[in-house]
């Protein structure tokens, strides 16, 4: 029985998806700071902050995924 082989990527799709997590973690970096640096004293009351606790946890699954995917260095 052959060994298991990752498919196939094409390689113009693979840099566009690295760039693509690469903006979508700067991004998300940037509001986890305006996030964590809000005065209010209702802050996890607030629906936004609420939403972007959401984001920032699925961000962080993704890159611990990212992390699996990349080769070792």
């Amino acid at each position: 029985m052959a060994g298991i082989r990752k498919p196939d990527v094409n390689e113009a799709l693979r840099t566009e998806l690295t760039e693509t997590i690469q903006e979508l973690l700067f991004k998300t970096h940037e509001l986890s700071f305006e996030y964590s640096t809000m005065e209010c004293e209702k802050l996890l009351e607030c629906p936004l902050a609420q939403k972007a606790k959401e984001v920032f946890k699925v961000v962080k699954r993704l890159n611990e995924i990212t992390k699996k995917l990349s080769p070792p260095q």
